[in-house]
C-alpha cells in the first residue's frame, strides 16, 4: 500500500473513532440526562412524605419501574431529622434480576457513612457519585446520582438514583467496530468505569494494572485521560501494536443542569494490523473492480467501433473491387444519413452508372467485332479509334485508379482509429472520401462523354 495511501486511511481512521468518542458520549449523556429528570421529577414528592415510609417505598418502587435504566433508589433521611427506633431511616429499593427487592440497608456500612449520602449533604447541590464497588455494592459497580431534599432552606434527606455500569457498558459495546477493538472508560483516579472484562471493574485500576508495561505511551496516555485531555497515541502491548484515541466526557449544559464535570475519559483501542487488513481489503477490492471497468470499456468500445465501422469495411471492399476493373460489383441501400450513409448512397449511384455504361461499352465492343469483316473500308479509322479509345481509357482508369486509392487509404485510417479519432479528423477524412467519390464519378462521367461523342461522330 502506498504512502499516500496510508496517509488517507490514517486520516479516515482518525475521522471515525472521532465519531466513535462523540457517538458514545453522546448516548451516555443522553442516558445519564434520562436518570437525572427522573430523579428531579419525584424529588418534588419527597418533602410532603418524609414520616410516611410506605410512601417513600412507593416513590422508591415507581422510580425503579419509570426508568429502565435505574437498578435502585434510596431515600435516605438526615437523622437528625428524623429517625425510626432512634436509628437512621433509609427506604431503599433495588433491582435483583427482573425482581425488585427492599432492603433496609445499604451493604454492611451506614448510610451516614458513606459518599453518595454525605457528598450532597456537605455541597448542597445534586452529583453523581461513583463508581461504587466492592463492598460498596449489592451485587454489581454503580454509579449514583444524588440529591440532596430541602425543606425550609435545610438538607432533611438525600434520593440516590443508582445506574449499573452494565448500563454504560452496554452502550460502549454498540459502538465496537472490529473484533479486536475495544472501548475503556476511566474515572479521574484511574478506575475502571467501562471495561470488556467485567471482573477488572472489581479491585484493580488502570495505573497499577500499565504500571510495569513495556511501552511507557501506555501510562501517558492513562495520565493524559486522568487529567482530562484529548489525545491520539499508539503504543505496543504483548508485541502487539494499538493505536488509542482519547476524549474527556463532559455533561452536556443545559439549563437548570448543576453537574458540569464527572472526570470521566472515553477511550477506543484498535489493533493497527487490524486496521491495516481492513483497509487493505477493500484496496484489493478497489483495484479489482477498477481493472474489470476498464476491460468491460475496452470491450464496449470494440464492440461500438465494430458495429460503427461495419458500413466503411463494406465501402473498402467494393472500392477495392472498383479499383480492380469489377465496376459490376452490388452497393445496398443504406437507410442511415450520417457521412457514412450519405457516401454509400454516391457509391451506389456510382455503381450503378458504371454497370449501365458499361454495359453498353460491352454491347458497342461485341457489336464492332461482328462489324469487322464488312468494314474493311473503315479499317484504317477504326484502327485510328480504338487506339484514342484505349490511351483515353487508360489516362481515365489512372487517374481513377489514383483517386480510389486515395478513398481506400482514408477509409484503412478510418478502419485503423478502433473508434476512438475525434469528430473533427473522423469528419474531414469522410469529407475527403466524398470528394474522391464524386472525383471518380466525374471521371466516369468524361469516360462515358467521350464513347458518346465518338459514336456521334461515326453516326455521322
Amino acid at each position: 500500500m502506498t504512502i499516500g495511501m496510508r496517509i488517507s486511511i490514517r486520516k479516515e481512521t482518525n475521522r471515525k473513532v472521532e465519531e466513535v468518542l462523540e457517538g458514545i458520549a453522546y448516548r451516555i449523556d443522553n442516558t445519564l440526562l434520562g436518570v437525572e429528570q427522573a430523579a428531579h421529577i419525584i424529588k418534588g414528592d419527597i418533602p410532603n412524605h418524609l414520616e410516611n415510609s410506605p410512601k417513600l417505598l412507593q416513590l422508591c418502587h415507581e422510580t425503579i419501574k419509570a426508568n429502565p435504566d435505574i437498578c435502585g433508589c434510596a431515600i435516605a433521611l438526615n437523622p437528625d431529622y428524623y429517625t425510626v427506633d432512634n436509628k437512621p431511616f433509609m427506604a431503599y429499593m433495588y433491582k435483583s434480576g427482573e425482581t425488585l427487592v427492599r432492603s433496609e440497608t445499604f451493604t454492611s456500612r451506614l448510610y451516614t457513612e458513606q459518599e453518595w449520602y454525605t457528598k450532597p449533604l456537605l455541597e448542597g447541590v445534586p452529583s453523581w457519585v461513583g463508581p461504587l464497588k466492592n463492598e460498596e455494592t449489592e451485587a454489581e459497580p454503580i454509579i449514583s446520582y444524588d440529591v440532596p431534599i430541602l425543606d425550609n432552606g435545610r438538607t432533611v434527606a438525600v434520593l440516590g438514583v443508582d445506574v449499573s455500569l452494565g448500563v454504560l457498558t452496554g452502550i460502549a459495546q454498540n459502538y465496537k467496530k472490529t473484533t479486536h477493538s475495544y472501548i475503556t472508560i476511566l474515572d479521574d483516579d484511574g478506575s475502571y468505569i467501562v471495561h470488556p472484562d467485567s471482573t477488572k471493574l472489581f479491585h484493580m485500576d488502570s495505573m497499577s494494572f500499565f504500571r510495569e508495561a513495556e511501552d511507557p505511551a501506555i501510562m501517558g496516555a492513562i495520565r493524559e485521560m486522568v487529567a482530562g485531555k484529548s489525545g491520539k497515541k499508539s503504543f505496543t502491548l504483548d508485541a502487539t501494536s494499538y493505536y488509542v484515541a482519547y476524549m474527556p466526557y463532559r455533561p452536556s449544559p443545559l439549563p437548570g443542569r448543576q453537574i458540569e464535570s464527572l472526570g470521566w475519559s472515553i477511550a477506543v483501542i484498535y489493533p493497527q494490523d487490524e486496521l491495516i487488513r481492513r483497509y487493505d481489503s477493500g484496496f484489493g477490492d478497489s483495484i479489482f473492480i477498477i481493472i474489470a471497468g476498464i476491460l468491460l470499456l475496452l470491450a464496449g468500445g470494440m464492440a461500438v467501433a465494430h458495429i460503427y465501422l461495419k458500413p466503411l469495411r463494406k465501402l473498402t471492399y467494393i472500392t477495392r473491387n472498383i479499383a480492380g476493373g469489377n465496376y459490376l460489383s452490388p452497393v445496398r441501400e443504406t437507410s442511415s444519413t450520417d457521412e457514412v450513409g450519405r457516401l454509400q448512397a454516391l457509391f451506389r449511384m456510382m455503381q450503378e452508372s458504371v454497370s449501365d455504361h458499361m454495359g453498353r461499352l460491352m454491347d458497342l465492343s461485341r457489336k464492332e467485332v461482328s462489324r469487322r469483316e464488312d468494314l474493311d473500308v473503315t479499317y484504317a479509322k477504326t484502327k485510328e479509334a480504338e487506339k484514342y479509345r484505349s490511351a483515353f481509357f487508360s489516362r481515365m482508369t489512372h487517374q481513377m485508379a489514383d483517386v480510389t486509392t486515395d478513398i481506400q487509404a482514408d477509409v484503412d485510417r478510418l478502419n485503423e482509429s478502433g473508434g476512438v479519432m475525434n469528430e473533427n479528423e473522423r469528419k474531414h477524412i469522410l469529407n475527403s472520401i466524398e470528394r474522391n467519390g464524386l472525383k471518380v464519378t466525374e471521371i466516369l462521367a468524361d469516360m462515358l462523354s467521350a464513347k458518346n461523342r465518338e459514336m456521334h461522330a461515326e453516326t455521322d
